[in-house]
């Protein structure tokens, strides 16, 4: 018998992850209460790529962070990234949003768009292209895909936003994030994303983190370096052997594709 490995992924549900898969019902109808896992089915709408209303299981109730302004895995979201609340339920989209819906969210979903296994398929540059796209339908914001860009969206932003209850300007209102994405390759490899957070997107841009699908925030990239700059951290990851049959072990990358900015209101994930 030959036994394929099963995959690690940082941001989209793995197949064998039976705690997040969505359950299916007719476009639009009602969610049939078919998900005995979850205290809570949470029902939604999705337009693309086609209608159909599914139902997304969520382990507790959504907490919404403030702009991310320092490295505080304990104290982001009221501590739900951390292993003795909902560290398995958040991955790396929730992490950079500094949001925890405790459903292993994806982008676009809340906004009615799906990823779909033939989206990995695409290009590189046309894969990073539709997983911004489905994160600014959630609110997100492109910024550009060099420091240079992500510098002057930052200065453009806090020379023109004053903060509540100031006349001044200076206020950023919100912080960055980067995008990686890994498009589908070897040994039936079908593709993932990875998102990482700036620590202090207010200040000199150079201190970064990221959660791992549902492992432990850290600010190392996946060589365990600290993250100063997530274009030429280390985004690699050894999936170990391809099959019980074949020992040779499968490399995957995850490249960077752009920056975006996360508002401090007004973005919503599922």
């Amino acid at each position: 018998m030959n036994a394929t490995r099963p995959f690690k992924f940082s941001g989209v549900i793995a197949p064998q992850d039976y705690y997040h898969q969505t359950t299916q019902a007719q476009a639009y109808g009602a969610v049939p209460d078919e998900h005995y896992i979850a205290p809570t089915v949470i029902p939604v709408q999705i337009t693309v790529p086609s209608q159909k209303t599914i139902g997304v299981p969520q382990y507790a109730p959504t907490v919404i962070g403030e702009a991310a302004a320092g490295y505080d895995p304990a104290g982001d979201c009221q501590g739900n990234y951390m292993s003795y609340r909902f560290q398995p339920n958040n991955n790396c989209y929730a992490y950079g949003c500094n949001i925890t819906p405790n459903t292993f969210p994806q982008p676009g979903r809340r906004s009615g768009y799906l990823l779909t296994a033939g989206d990995f398929q695409k290009p590189f540059a046309e894969l990073g292209a539709l997983v911004a796209s489905y994160a600014e339908h959630d609110g997100l914001q492109q910024v550009g895909n060099t420091l240079d860009a992500l510098l002057a969206f930052k200065s453009s932003r806090q020379g023109t936003n004053p903060g509540a209850g100031q006349t001044a300007c200076g206020y950023l209102g919100g912080h960055f994030v980067a995008l990686m994405v890994s498009t589908a390759g070897d040994a039936n490899w079908p593709g993932d994303y990875h998102w990482a957070r700036c620590d202090n997107s207010s200040g000199a841009c150079d201190s970064w983190s990221q959660k791992d699908g549902g492992d432990q925030v850290t600010n190392f990239d996946f060589a365990g370096q600290p993250i100063t700059n997530p274009i030429s951290a280390n985004w690699q990851v050894n999936q170990g052997p391809v099959s019980n049959t074949d020992n040779r072990e499968l490399v995957v990358e995850y490249g960077f594709y752009c920056f975006m900015f996360v508002p401090e209101s007004g973005v919503n994930i599922i």
